[in-house]
């Protein structure tokens, strides 16, 4: 089990011993997202100071540190079987790592309006992404893009999101005090989009040439203010079942 502090500093607990067994001191602000790389052994971890790093649990040392990044790193994700590691920023700007060289970010691309403060690896290519704007947008990753806004959780900042052990239900919670879970059959069967509103057509889109690329297709609809968006027009159906119901199927 691991956790974090406000103060950047990473502890590993032996739940059978009770006793914390690694330490990490590498970050100078608070960790705002980790995540646990199972075939390497290692923790990847976003913080407030603006950087990101990587920690080898074998060895108990600090892998790796990127530079400081203009904005702070809010949220991760690794994408591309472990060679893209993502992460979301205050300015709505997703800056891509490529694994193995984190001293610097590979591609940076713009495509929502606010912060990305969640996100949510649904495969290989394609991320859910949360926003400080209050919704959920499926994108694309390498080729970059914003497939298509999936739905509106409220006028709050996205707090986390999660899908059942099925993947049948994504999960959602804000600052509303509400957890909403969506379908996400019905979600993902919503048209995609390519450039303004209109539907893209199958075979349209960009390759699945997985060269770092600074072009991103935006969908207006999805970057367009929360006030435009109506929250009866979400393709998704969301239930406010307990908590606890939910998160025992995870």
């Amino acid at each position: 089990m691991h956790m974090s502090d406000d103060e950047g500093c990473i502890k590993v607990w032996d739940t059978r011993e009770r006793s914390c067994c690694n330490s990490f001191e590498v970050h100078d602000d608070y960790i705002s997202d980790m995540t646990y790389v199972a075939e390497t052994n290692q923790i990847l971890a976003t913080s407030g100071d603006g950087t990101l790093s990587v920690n080898n649990l074998r060895r108990n040392k600090v892998r790796s540190r990127s530079e400081f990044s203009e904005d702070e790193l809010l949220s991760l994700v690794l994408m591309k079987h472990g060679k893209k590691v993502v992460c979301g920023t205050p300015s709505g700007a997703l800056l891509l790592y490529s694994w193995g060289y984190f001293n610097d970010c590979s591609d940076r691309f713009i495509g929502h309006t606010q912060s990305v403060d969640t996100m949510l690896k649904l495969d290989e290519d394609t991320l859910v992404s949360g926003s400080s704007d209050g919704v959920i947008r499926l994108v694309g990753i390498l080729p970059n893009r914003i497939k298509q806004p999936l739905a509106e959780h409220s006028e709050y900042p996205i707090e986390a999101l999660a899908l059942s052990n099925d993947k049948k239900y994504l999960g959602s919670i804000s600052h509303d005090k509400m957890l909403k879970l969506w379908d996400l059959e019905e979600l993902l069967s919503g048209p995609q989009v390519a450039n303004g509103d209109e539907p893209a057509e199958a075979g349209s889109d960009d390759s699945d040439d997985d060269s770092d690329d600074d072009v991103m297709d935006v969908d207006m609809a999805a970057t367009s203010s929360k006030g435009s968006r109506s929250k009866k027009a979400g393709k998704g159906q969301s239930s406010s079942r307990p908590a606890s119901d939910f998160f025992a199927d995870l």
